[in-house]
This record gives C-alpha cells, sequence and structure tokens, in this order.
C-alpha cells in the first residue's frame, strides 16, 4: 500500500517523467550530495516523479502543502 505525504511543490528537488529515470537522479543525487533519507513521490494529477528531501514533508493543512504517493525512499 502507498503512503500519501504532504509537500510543497516548490521545494522538490527535482521532476522527472520516467520512474526510472528518477530512482537513477535520486541515487546520484543521495551519493554526490551525501545526504540521506530522499523520497520518490507522484502527485495525483501528476504526469511527473517528483524527489524530495524527506526532512521537507509539511502538514496536511499547511497552506502550501500537496497530496503525494510515495513511490520509494532513498
Amino acid at each position: 500500500m502507498e503512503t500519501r505525504i504532504f509537500f510543497n511543490p516548490g521545494d522538490s528537488v527535482a521532476n522527472i517523467h520516467d520512474y526510472n529515470e528518477a530512482v537513477r537522479t535520486g541515487q546520484i543525487f543521495k551519493k554526490e550530495r551525501k545526504v540521506s533519507d530522499l523520497v520518490i513521490a507522484k502527485g495525483k494529477d501528476d504526469s511527473e516523479y517528483a524527489i524530495f528531501y524527506a526532512k521537507d514533508q509539511l502538514p496536511a493543512d499547511h497552506e502550501k502543502s500537496k497530496p503525494y504517493e510515495v513511490k520509494k525512499r532513498l
């Protein structure tokens, strides 16, 4: 079952159409920047996968939050 999580769309590290490319980009980003806990997520009506820092998660009632379904945690 997928998890719903809320982010400000402007906080995404990258937006990519292809899921596999999003995973590769996230892995490269994680290794180069030495960061942990990235999330690959997709909005309900979005055609792209977004990469976010998990720490940037917002509460559902935040004015800039938008729901995303977590596809993979890196």
